[in-house]
């Protein structure tokens, strides 16, 4: 790890304590788990993770991301993934910081930085965090012992932070977030049509319809997007929310049908291929997970 990094998990760690996240300013979070798991579903708004330590494995579509010390990611899209946390402990947990990345901000920036060259390129990105980033996150940190500094260094110590992402590895994808590109605008407008209609058996076709695009084009435009099928990311969202419902009390059967299942073992087998384990296993596995801690 390299050193400037671990100074940052060393502080990092002394903030968070036995927390699972610590709000540093408005949009930005400390994230911290203690423990590896079994895999965990989350919905990924457009965002940045820069991880500090452990490491966390993320499933995007057929892509897969590890998330190790030093690492970034950048996403402009609205993205469901699986993600599981490979290396943690009590002593040394993992340990990441998320930022909201927010279009008015972003272009806001770019104006006051014509320097700052529009790129194009995927809707999220994964690599090296960019130069200079590391000593903008331990002013962050620093921040938490003079709290009553934040509301005058806060937004600046943040749109500085948003400058190096955008001076670094990951900037084409943060440009998609102000891009024009109409494509893209209809890709968008799919996405959120597909949310709002998650019980229902849409056909690609009707998608493509929403977004304006034949049937070729809309795949072609939002497998670039998303990095994955239309029918891929709808299964995702419905696997998810199948999962959230479950876990707060709602029966198996009645949680399938809610996002359009039929068929309770082709709803288990789907489950079981996303969160490793089919329905009823999964959420015996969580109750007494949760039972043990509370001993």
């Amino acid at each position: 790890m390299p050193e400037d990094i671990s100074r940052l998990a060393a502080r990092a760690a002394g903030i968070v304590a036995q927390q699972d996240a610590v709000d540093l300013l408005d949009g930005v979070t400390l994230l911290s788990a203690r423990s590896t798991d079994s895999r965990m579903a989350m919905f990924y708004e457009p965002m940045a993770v820069i991880v500090l330590q452990g490491e966390m494995e993320v499933t995007i579509g057929q892509a897969i991301l590890d998330y190790a010390p030093g690492t970034c990611f950048v996403g402009s899209i609205d993205l469901p993934v699986t993600g599981r946390v490979t290396r943690a402990s009590v002593d040394a947990p993992y340990l990441a910081i998320r930022v909201a990345l927010r279009r008015d901000a972003l272009a806001e920036l770019l104006a006051d930085a014509p320097q700052v060259a529009a790129e194009k390129g995927k809707c999220y990105a994964f690599g090296p965090i960019a130069e200079g980033l590391p000593e903008v996150c331990a002013r962050l940190l620093a921040l938490q012992d003079a709290p009553e500094d934040a509301a005058v260094l806060g937004p600046l110590i943040q749109r500085e932070l948003l400058y190096r992402l955008l001076r670094g590895p990951q900037a084409a994808a943060l440009h998609q977030i102000v891009a024009s590109d109409p494509k893209l605008t209809q890709v968008r407008r799919a996405l959120t049509w597909i949310r709002t209609h998650l019980d229902e058996s849409v056909p690609v076709q009707d998608m493509a319809n929403c977004a304006g695009m034949s049937i070729a084009s809309f795949h072609r435009h939002f497998r670039a997007a998303t990095g994955m099928s239309p029918l891929q990311y709808q299964k995702a969202l419905r696997l998810q929310a199948a999962r959230r419902a479950i876990l707060s009390g709602t029966e198996i059967a009645r949680a399938a049908f809610a996002v359009g299942y039929e068929s309770p073992s082709q709803f288990s087998r789907e489950y079981a291929r996303m969160f490793g384990l089919a329905p009823s296993k999964d959420l015996k596995r969580i109750v007494g997970r949760e039972r043990a801690a509370a001993v």
